[in-house]
């Protein structure tokens, strides 16, 4: 063992502290003279605050066990360990991995600990099963405040009951928020948004939010003009300087934060400069996940060979039917009368109420329709694991591009990312052109109107671009390469062209109804895609790989239908035996919360962009990026090289010799916050891998950190930084290894 003395960096309490006390993961001893449990033999200091959360993790472990009845995932854990650290977060999860679980079971444990929280929605349906939801954790009625359809005499009932905070938990849609925040308490230990899209229709929903959290509209009107000034293209140095000035006055606005706030992931990617509020004053970015999680046997069939009302009995009870969008909502009451013409049991998304569910669980109802759009109720808000069993897509969900010089750049940018491959193969020459527009469109498509309002040459940029490509489109070579496009379907009518092109991510999550998780693993579902369009069809086979190599349609006569739905049923079995509280065999946990730990900025960014677009938090103004793998949750940060060197006074340069040597070691100047960073993440992991470089400057970084995070987290692994890239440590998706090969 080497000796030495790691100078103010005892875990604890900040003073000097040995080399062989940290490697037992424990605090100096002046802090603990005897080697024990520091849970157990601590009075104050860090490590004991970190005694206190881990503390109240049990206690918040056994309320989730009462009202979910089952252990939490590891994953659940990490998100719980913030919130009672005191730090905002979006969770970056997949479908169905169990967000509006761990949000509630935290509002009842912080409940019961008599601190407030706020519950937000997306619709009033949703905020009626969520009450109920809460009251099975075993809340009390008389601490739950939220509004529904609700007499006058309650609504004036209600209404006294939020002017005098006489509540723990309220819940409420965005809409109610939105309307009443001037109304609202703003003592909110935790709020939980659980569906961010719905919330964020609204972007001043972000500024009501925030006040709750102590914040004024001139913090938020000094953080909205940094971000602008960010935005701004061709900066000056006059600007890179106000940059700075802001940045600082915006990081001291920020630690008058009071409350956490959780949003859930998004599904669709944010439009307005508001969502980059969230990062400035709080930390932390609204991500996309990159991959779902999913049980799902993916089928297809010719949409002519049976009737939808066939298929519907020959899968039983239990169903989804999704339209497409391009359908529209009008079809989707059409479809319903059609099918209860020919005796099938069905309601619309817009009757789910609390009785039709009810009905619909008893199996009164065979299907519910609705449409094959993330945006959709149906699709994104609908969660009876333990009675859905299928979904029909009756047509391939599609998203129509309006090729209209008025519509707007996201769609432009859509249409020309649809078709660069077919450019790339059959018209190489105008492959540097689009290559151009996409990155324009890329650059262009968040400004919104008010930002060049007063920017007339952007403007006109910007309306040459959307000319260029309109042309582009029109013209007579590109319009015989779309019409003789295998995956790509052109419609030439009066008022312009329109393309048609695969909905993705509709129909994954759409399809993810099916399959959820649950304390044995991932449900089995089905899917059935009855095909009405093959090019378009051929274009969702391709794009859904994109999200999951595992993705492979079937044609439906190829497989043991009979014994796929015996599986399905045996799951749902499984799952209503959960949800009565009896006991289910746990399986393997998914999502393990991995820290890895790299030397450069660039490295982390590197490899968190093998798996997807990831997330960014701030940690202490230290950068970490999030993201997924099939297996793992990854939290990447850089140590941004040494962070420990020898001290300048004491010993021979740096180091005791006195029978044998001892070098001490200190912060190098600046590093301080990376330290702390560091330590937070390793407490919020289950694991973390340290992939210094393989040379010696990378062994002794990665020693150093070694030392310095063992105290936080139970398991440390140390590799050289190509095994994490190289080997099967980390599952580096099919679809990305050759990118990865270019990039070098």
């Amino acid at each position: 063992m080497i000796k030495a003395i790691f100078n103010k960096l005892c875990p604890n309490c900040g003073g000097d502290i040995s080399v062989e006390r940290l490697e037992k993961g424990l605090p100096c001893e002046r802090c603990m003279p005897k080697e024990g449990d520091p849970c157990k033999n601590l009075k104050e200091g860090t490590l004991w605050e970190v005694c206190q959360v881990e503390k109240e993790l049990l206690e918040w472990v056994e309320e989730f066990r009462r009202g979910v009845s089952a252990e939490p995932w590891d994953l659940q854990r990490t998100w719980a360990k913030r919130v009672l650290m005191g730090h905002s977060f979006g969770l970056l999860a997949p479908t169905g991995v169990g967000k509006t679980s761990f949000g509630l079971s935290m509002v009842s444990f912080l409940a019961k600990k008599n601190k407030r929280s706020y519950v937000i929605l997306p619709t009033k349906l949703l905020v009626e099963q969520t009450v109920r939801k809460l009251k099975s954790f075993g809340l009390d009625e008389r601490h739950i405040l939220y509004f529904g359809d609700d007499t006058e005499k309650e609504k004036r009932e209600k209404r006294k009951r939020l002017e005098e905070g006489n509540f723990l938990v309220l819940v409420s849609t965005s809409m109610f928020l939105y309307k009443n925040y001037e109304s609202l308490p703003k003592d909110f230990a935790f709020i939980f948004v659980d569906d961010v899209d719905s919330f964020l229709k609204t972007a001043k929903n972000i500024d009501k939010a925030l006040y709750l959290l102590n914040f004024s509209p001139e913090d938020i009107g000094l953080a909205l003009r940094l971000i602008r000034l960010k935005e701004k293209l061709n900066k000056s140095q006059e600007d890179w300087e106000e940059i700075k000035k802001l940045s600082e006055q915006v990081a001291r606005v920020s630690q008058k934060r009071k409350g956490v706030l959780v949003v859930s992931s998004a599904t669709s990617n944010p439009r307005s400069s508001r969502i980059k509020l969230f990062r400035e004053l709080l930390g932390f970015e609204v991500g996309t996940p990159t991959f779902y999680l999913r049980n799902v046997l993916d089928a297809y069939e010719d949409i002519n060979k049976l009737p939808l009302e066939e298929w519907i009995r020959k899968l039983g009870k239990g169903g989804l039917v999704f339209v497409p969008s391009d359908k529209g909502k009008e079809y989707v009451d059409v479809l319903k009368e059609e099918l209860s013409q020919k005796g099938i049991a069905c309601l619309t998304y817009e009757e789910l109420s609390e009785e039709n569910l009810a009905r619909y669980e008893k199996g009164e109802v065979d299907v519910l329709i609705g449409i094959a759009s993330y945006r959709n109720p149906l699709a994104r808000g609908f969660d009876m694991p333990h009675v859905v069993r299928y979904a029909i897509f009756y047509g391939v969900p599609k998203i129509v591009v309006s090729l209209r010089l008025e519509e707007n750049l996201s769609h432009l940018l859509w249409a020309l990312s649809s078709i660069r491959a077919e450019i790339v193969k059959r018209l190489p020459h105008l492959s540097q052109k689009i290559d151009s527009w996409l990155t324009a469109l890329k650059k262009y498509q968040y400004l919104s109107e008010e930002f060049l309002q007063d920017k007339p040459q952007l403007r006109e940029k910007i309306e040459n671009l959307k000319r260029e490509i309109e042309e582009f489109f029109n013209s007579e070579e590109v319009s015989r390469l779309l019409q003789t496009s295998e995956d790509i379907t052109l419609k030439l009518e009066e008022d312009g062209g329109k393309l048609f092109v695969s909905d993705a991510t509709g129909y994954l999550q759409a399809s993810g109804r099916t399959s959820r998780m649950f304390a044995g693993g991932i449900s089995k579902g089905l899917s059935l895609v009855l095909v009405d369009d093959r090019r378009v069809f051929k274009h969702l086979q391709k794009k859904v790989r994109w999200f999951s190599d595992d993705i492979e349609f079937v044609e439906l006569g190829q497989i043991d239908l009979e014994g796929v739905l015996a599986e399905i049923d045996r799951d749902r079995l499984l799952i209503r035996k959960f949800l009565e509280g009896q006991e289910v065999q746990e399986r393997n946990t998914l999502l393990k919360p991995i820290l890895l730990v790299v030397e450069s900025p660039n490295k982390a960014r590197t490899i968190a962009n093998f798996f997807g677009k990831p997330v960014r938090r701030r940690i202490n103004g230290h950068e970490v990026y999030e993201t997924s793998t099939e297996s793992l949750y990854l939290m990447i940060s850089a140590s941004l090289g040494h962070v420990l060197d020898l001290v300048t006074e004491g010993g021979f340069h740096g180091v005791l010799v006195d029978g044998y040597i001892s070098p001490i070691y200190q912060t190098i100047e600046g590093k301080e916050d990376v330290i702390n960073s560091l330590r937070r993440l390793a407490l919020e992991s289950q694991e973390v891998f340290i992939a210094t470089d393989p040379d010696a400057e990378g062994e002794k970084i990665g020693w150093d950190i070694a030392n310095l995070l063992r105290p936080f987290v139970k398991s440390i692994r140390r590799m050289e930084f190509h095994e994490v890239t190289k080997k099967a440590i980390i599952k580096i998706p099919k679809r990305t290894q050759g990118h990865r090969r270019k990039q070098g």
